[in-house]
C-alpha cells in the first residue's frame, strides 16, 4: 500500500487556514462548486487547512476541515474528483448508495447527480481533480468510448488502486518540483494522461464488474508483437504509432498505464532479451559481444554493457562464455 502522509501533500505550498465556517465555505466554493457546509458539532466551528495546485487539466488538493462536517454540493458538472482520506473516515451518499471511505477506499462523487458527504474530524483528504473533457479523452483512447459510467468508490488496496496512487504521487512530485512554466508541455500531458488512465482502470464501473482485460490491453499486445517482429530495424516512436493506427500520445499513454514503460523502453527491453538469447547460444570462438550488440540495434558498446549488466546481473561477455 502506498503510504501518503498529510504533511507531505503539497509540502511548501501556501496553506489557507481558517476557523470561520463562512470563510471556509467561500474558499471551497471558489475552488470547486457551490455547496452547503455545516459543522456536525455544537461548536459550529472548523479548523480548515487547504493547499491546492493545478496544472492544465489536473490538480491536487489537501483539505482538512479539522471538525465533523456535512457537505452538500450542488453538482460538479465539468470535473471529476477522487477523494482519499489520509486518516479517519468519511461517508458519501448518492441516492441509496453509500460509500464508506478510508485510507483504503476513496470516494468518487458523481458529476451529474446530487450527493452528500459527511467527513469526520481527523480525516484530512488528498483530492485528485480531473477535468471532465480530459477524462473523456483518455477514456476514448482506452475503451473506444468517451462516455464512461464510473462507480462511486475506488479500492486503493488492490493492484489497480495502488497503481493509481503511485501515478498520483509521481504527478504530485513533478508538479511541486517543477513550476508549470518550466515543465515541458509534452511531459506534463504524458504524466497527467498516465494518472487519468490509472484512475479509469481502478474504478468500479456500475454494470461492468468484470472487465475484458484482452480489450484493454489489445493496443499494448499489438505494439509488443510489432516490436518483436521488427526489433532489429530502425524504429521511431512515430513509426510505431503509425503502424498501429494511433497517435503517439495514445500509444505512450497506453504503454505507460499498462507496462510503466515508454515505446522506446519497451523496444530496448525486447532488444536486450534478443541479445541475451544470441549470446547464450553463440560460440565465443565465432561470435563477439560487439557483433551481437550491433545486430540487436546497440551501437554504443559501453552503454549496451551497462544496460545488460543492470538488466541481467552479469556482463555480456559472461553470458557469451557460458
Amino acid at each position: 500500500m502506498v503510504r501518503i502522509l498529510p504533511r507531505d501533500v503539497l509540502r511548501g505550498r501556501p496553506t489557507t487556514a481558517t476557523k470561520d465556517v463562512d470563510e471556509a465555505h467561500a474558499k471551497i466554493a471558489e475552488l470547486f462548486c457551490s455547496h452547503e457546509l455545516a459543522p456536525r458539532t455544537r461548536t459550529s466551528a472548523v479548523d480548515m487547512k487547504l493547499r491546492s495546485l493545478h496544472r492544465a487539466d489536473v490538480g491536487i488538493e489537501f483539505l482538512d476541515y479539522g471538525a465533523d462536517v456535512r457537505i452538500d454540493p450542488e453538482g460538479l458538472q465539468d470535473f471529476h474528483l477522487v477523494q482519499i482520506p489520509l486518516a479517519g473516515h468519511a461517508t458519501m451518499q448518492v441516492g441509496s448508495t453509500i460509500v464508506e471511505s478510508s485510507p483504503t477506499m476513496a470516494s468518487v462523487p458523481p458529476i451529474d447527480k446530487p450527493f452528500s458527504m459527511s467527513w469526520d474530524g481527523g480525516s484530512p483528504h488528498l483530492i485528485v481533480y480531473v477535468r471532465r473533457l480530459a477524462l473523456e479523452r483518455v477514456a476514448g483512447q482506452l475503451y473506444g468510448e468517451k462516455t464512461v459510467d464510473l462507480g462511486y468508490g475506488m479500492d486503493l488496496s488492490g493492484g489497480a488502486g495502488r497503481a493509481f496512487l503511485r501515478a498520483v504521487v509521481e504527478l504530485h512530485d513533478d508538479m511541486i518540483s517543477r513550476p508549470q512554466s518550466t515543465a515541458p508541455e509534452f511531459v506534463q500531458g504524458l504524466m497527467a494522461d498516465s494518472m487519468v488512465s490509472r484512475l479509469l482502470m481502478a474504478m468500479e464501473r456500475p454494470g461492468d464488474d468484470v472487465r475484458d482485460p484482452e480489450a484493454e490491453s489489445r493496443l499494448v499486445r499489438e505494439c509488443r508483437e510489432l516490436l518483436e517482429r521488427h526489433a532489429f530495424e530502425e524504429l521511431t516512436v512515430p513509426d510505431i504509432a503509425e503502424c498501429l493506427g494511433v497517435s503517439v500520445r495514445t500509444l505512450q499513454t497506453a504503454l505507460r498505464a499498462e507496462t510503466g514503460a515508454t515505446p522506446s523502453e519497451l523496444l530496448r527491453s525486447i532488444r536486450l532479451d534478443r541479445a541475451r538469447e544470441m549470446l547464450l547460444e553463440a560460440d565465443p570462438r565465432e561470435q563477439s559481444v560487439t557483433a551481437v550488440a550491433e545486430l540487436c540495434g546497440f551501437t554504443h558498446q559501453g552503454r549496451f554493457s551497462a544496460l545488460y549488466l543492470k538488466t541481467f546481473g552479469e556482463l555480456p561477455s559472461e553470458s557469451l562464455r557460458r
